[in-house]
Protein backbone atom coordinates (compact mmCIF):
# COMPACT_ATOMS: atom_id res chain seq x y z
CA UNK A 1 0.00 0.00 0.00
CA UNK A 2 0.62 3.50 -0.29
CA UNK A 3 2.61 4.97 2.84
CA UNK A 4 3.49 8.26 1.17
CA UNK A 5 0.93 10.12 3.83
CA UNK A 6 -0.15 9.15 6.82
CA UNK A 7 -3.11 10.66 8.39
CA UNK A 8 -3.56 11.49 11.99
CA UNK A 9 -5.85 14.07 13.96
CA UNK A 10 -6.84 15.68 11.17
CA UNK A 11 -3.72 16.50 9.76
CA UNK A 12 -1.46 14.64 7.03
CA UNK A 13 1.76 14.27 7.14
CA UNK A 14 4.63 12.92 4.77
CA UNK A 15 7.42 11.89 7.36
CA UNK A 16 9.74 10.23 4.27
CA UNK A 17 10.09 14.05 2.87
CA UNK A 18 13.67 15.09 3.89
CA UNK A 19 13.97 19.39 3.13
CA UNK A 20 16.81 20.04 1.83
CA UNK A 21 18.15 23.38 2.25
CA UNK A 22 17.07 24.25 5.74
CA UNK A 23 19.30 24.23 8.71
CA UNK A 24 19.39 20.53 9.97
CA UNK A 25 17.80 17.98 8.03
CA UNK A 26 15.25 15.25 9.70
CA UNK A 27 17.23 12.20 8.25
CA UNK A 28 21.33 13.33 8.30
CA UNK A 29 23.07 12.80 5.42
CA UNK A 30 25.15 9.90 7.44
CA UNK A 31 22.13 7.68 7.39
CA UNK A 32 20.71 8.47 3.93
CA UNK A 33 24.51 7.14 2.48
CA UNK A 34 24.13 4.05 4.81
CA UNK A 35 20.71 3.42 3.84
CA UNK A 36 21.57 3.91 0.01
CA UNK A 37 24.44 1.32 0.71
CA UNK A 38 21.61 -1.44 1.96
CA UNK A 39 19.56 -0.26 -0.86
CA UNK A 40 22.70 -1.24 -3.27
CA UNK A 41 23.25 -4.33 -1.72
CA UNK A 42 19.66 -5.26 -2.03
CA UNK A 43 19.75 -4.43 -5.35
CA UNK A 44 22.74 -6.96 -6.34
CA UNK A 45 21.35 -9.56 -7.46
CA UNK A 46 24.78 -12.02 -7.13
CA UNK A 47 26.17 -13.37 -4.14
CA UNK A 48 29.15 -11.78 -4.61
CA UNK A 49 31.52 -9.42 -1.97
CA UNK A 50 31.18 -5.90 -3.33
CA UNK A 51 34.20 -3.87 -2.83
CA UNK A 52 33.63 -0.46 -0.41
CA UNK A 53 34.71 1.95 -3.33
CA UNK A 54 32.11 -0.14 -5.45
CA UNK A 55 29.53 0.79 -2.86
CA UNK A 56 30.71 4.67 -2.75
CA UNK A 57 30.79 4.75 -6.21
CA UNK A 58 27.53 3.75 -6.80
CA UNK A 59 25.73 5.57 -4.09
CA UNK A 60 27.60 8.66 -4.56
CA UNK A 61 29.03 7.97 -1.16
CA UNK A 62 32.62 9.51 0.03
CA UNK A 63 34.43 6.08 0.59
CA UNK A 64 35.67 7.57 4.03
CA UNK A 65 31.73 7.88 5.35
CA UNK A 66 31.39 3.91 4.15
CA UNK A 67 34.64 3.25 6.28
CA UNK A 68 32.78 4.39 9.28
CA UNK A 69 29.25 2.88 8.60
CA UNK A 70 29.71 -0.25 6.80
CA UNK A 71 31.69 -1.54 9.98
CA UNK A 72 28.42 0.08 12.47
CA UNK A 73 25.98 -1.95 9.62
CA UNK A 74 28.46 -4.95 10.24
CA UNK A 75 28.35 -4.72 14.07
CA UNK A 76 24.41 -4.51 14.02
CA UNK A 77 24.28 -7.50 11.85
CA UNK A 78 22.78 -6.14 8.70
CA UNK A 79 25.56 -7.07 6.09
CA UNK A 80 28.26 -9.24 6.47
CA UNK A 81 31.89 -9.18 5.38
CA UNK A 82 34.92 -10.74 4.32
CA UNK A 83 38.94 -9.63 4.65
CA UNK A 84 41.44 -10.26 1.39
CA UNK A 85 41.21 -9.13 -1.73
CA UNK A 86 38.71 -11.51 -3.07
CA UNK A 87 36.65 -9.95 -0.03
CA UNK A 88 34.07 -7.08 0.08
CA UNK A 89 30.12 -6.82 1.98
CA UNK A 90 26.87 -7.87 1.37
CA UNK A 91 23.26 -8.23 2.86
CA UNK A 92 23.89 -10.55 6.05
CA UNK A 93 19.95 -11.07 5.54
CA UNK A 94 17.76 -11.31 3.08
CA UNK A 95 16.21 -7.65 1.87
CA UNK A 96 12.56 -8.54 3.49
CA UNK A 97 14.10 -8.78 6.48
CA UNK A 98 15.99 -5.54 6.63
CA UNK A 99 13.35 -2.74 7.28
CA UNK A 100 14.22 0.91 6.78
CA UNK A 101 13.76 2.00 10.00
CA UNK A 102 16.16 -0.66 12.14
CA UNK A 103 19.11 1.17 9.25
CA UNK A 104 17.91 4.44 10.42
CA UNK A 105 17.93 3.64 14.46
CA UNK A 106 20.87 2.23 14.22
CA UNK A 107 23.08 5.28 12.53
CA UNK A 108 20.89 8.14 13.78
CA UNK A 109 19.06 7.32 16.96
CA UNK A 110 15.22 7.51 18.12
CA UNK A 111 12.62 8.41 15.61
CA UNK A 112 11.30 11.13 17.13
CA UNK A 113 11.02 14.38 15.36
CA UNK A 114 11.73 16.47 19.36
CA UNK A 115 13.43 15.30 22.43
CA UNK A 116 10.45 15.18 24.65
CA UNK A 117 8.45 12.99 22.35
CA UNK A 118 10.78 9.92 22.31
CA UNK A 119 9.26 6.54 23.57
CA UNK A 120 12.03 6.16 25.89
CA UNK A 121 14.24 8.35 28.49
CA UNK A 122 12.26 11.58 27.20
CA UNK A 123 14.27 15.32 27.60
CA UNK A 124 12.18 16.53 30.43
CA UNK A 125 10.23 19.98 29.20
CA UNK A 126 8.75 22.59 31.20
CA UNK A 127 5.68 23.14 29.08
CA UNK A 128 4.58 19.23 29.33
CA UNK A 129 1.99 20.06 31.72
CA UNK A 130 -1.36 20.20 29.53
CA UNK A 131 0.93 20.70 26.53
CA UNK A 132 -1.14 19.95 22.77
CA UNK A 133 2.04 19.87 21.02
CA UNK A 134 3.64 16.58 22.78
CA UNK A 135 1.14 14.72 21.41
CA UNK A 136 0.89 15.81 18.00
CA UNK A 137 4.70 15.30 18.02
CA UNK A 138 3.97 11.75 18.99
CA UNK A 139 1.56 11.45 16.50
CA UNK A 140 4.01 12.62 14.09
CA UNK A 141 6.73 9.66 15.65
CA UNK A 142 4.64 6.77 15.51
CA UNK A 143 3.27 7.42 11.84
CA UNK A 144 7.38 7.83 10.76
CA UNK A 145 7.86 4.75 12.91
CA UNK A 146 4.78 2.93 11.44
CA UNK A 147 6.03 3.67 7.64
CA UNK A 148 10.04 3.18 8.26
CA UNK A 149 9.07 -0.47 10.27
CA UNK A 150 6.64 -1.52 7.66
CA UNK A 151 9.16 -0.25 4.62
CA UNK A 152 11.87 -3.47 4.08
CA UNK A 153 15.12 -3.07 1.48
CA UNK A 154 12.83 -5.90 -0.98
CA UNK A 155 10.37 -3.24 -1.37
CA UNK A 156 12.70 -0.54 -2.09
CA UNK A 157 14.45 -2.52 -4.41
CA UNK A 158 10.85 -3.43 -6.16
CA UNK A 159 10.06 0.46 -6.40
CA UNK A 160 13.60 1.61 -7.20
CA UNK A 161 14.27 3.28 -10.75
CA UNK A 162 16.76 4.99 -13.18
CA UNK A 163 20.32 4.75 -11.66
CA UNK A 164 18.68 2.83 -9.00
CA UNK A 165 17.55 0.02 -11.44
CA UNK A 166 19.08 -3.58 -10.20
CA UNK A 167 20.63 -3.22 -14.52
CA UNK A 168 22.05 0.04 -13.96
CA UNK A 169 23.55 -0.56 -10.09
CA UNK A 170 25.48 -4.14 -11.56
CA UNK A 171 27.01 -1.61 -14.19
CA UNK A 172 28.00 0.57 -11.06
CA UNK A 173 29.03 -2.30 -8.96
CA UNK A 174 31.39 -3.79 -12.13
CA UNK A 175 31.82 -0.23 -14.09
CA UNK A 176 36.13 0.56 -15.00
CA UNK A 177 37.73 1.97 -11.38
CA UNK A 178 35.58 -0.40 -9.73
CA UNK A 179 37.54 -2.97 -9.76
CA UNK A 180 35.99 -6.15 -9.12
CA UNK A 181 36.84 -9.36 -7.82
CA UNK A 182 35.01 -12.34 -7.50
Amino acid sequence: GDVSNVAFSGFVVNPARVVVGAATMWINRRTDYATRAVLVLALASDERLHKLHELADATSTPLTVLEQLLPQLRAAGIVRSERGPTGGYRLNHPPDQITLGRVVRLIQGPLAPIGCATRHDAEPCPMELGCSLQETWAAVRDATITILDSTTFADLAARAAGRWEPEAVAVALTAPGAASSS
